[in-house]
């Protein structure tokens, strides 16, 4: 198999049966780029990227289909993109990736100043507490407004 298409584990860790799976399409070795790398971020339903940092590099991440919610800093702030949003995280910022459905996969690109494309991820522990306190409730809401969406369309044909 090409190494540009090649899953590779990732290295922020486990959290809530965390089972995503990081596609490199560009970093160093593979094209010669010097400051930026990109890959395909797929993340199963029910699971969670564990919070993390990168030091030194900037991430930006494009919702390409699904329900995701984007955890951010210490409290772990949730935001919550649609399909097609971009999101910018910067250099320090510690951040996680919610996948809000039970089932649906979500599919995003990311793209980070990182040429390697993952050397430089740094698990956060100290914040899975937080984390993972807030992803039922998230989830809940996802699936009520879910619900309201579709019995709304129903009502009104």
């Amino acid at each position: 198999m090409d190494t540009t298409t090649t899953p590779i584990p990732s290295a922020a860790g486990d959290l809530a049966g965390e089972e995503e799976t990081l596609t490199p399409i560009l970093r160093t070795g593979i094209v010669p780029t010097r400051a930026l790398s990109g890959g395909r971020m797929h993340l199963p339903g029910a699971t969670t990227l564990a919070p993390q940092r990168h030091d030194t590099t900037e991430t930006a991440i494009a919702i390409i289909s699904g329900h995701a919610a984007i955890l951010s800093g210490n409290a772990m702030q949730p935001f919550h993109p649609q399909a097609g949003d971009m999101i910018y995280i910067p250099a320090t910022l510690p951040y996680a990736v919610v996948n809000l459905s039970h089932n649906a996969s979500v599919l995003a690109l990311v793209f980070r100043t990182d040429p390697g494309f993952d050397t430089d991820v740094h698990r956060m522990p100290e914040l899975d507490h937080a984390a993972r306190n807030q992803i039922p409730d998230l989830r809940r809401a996802h699936h009520k407004a879910l619900l309201t969406r579709r019995s709304g369309r129903a009502r009104r044909s």
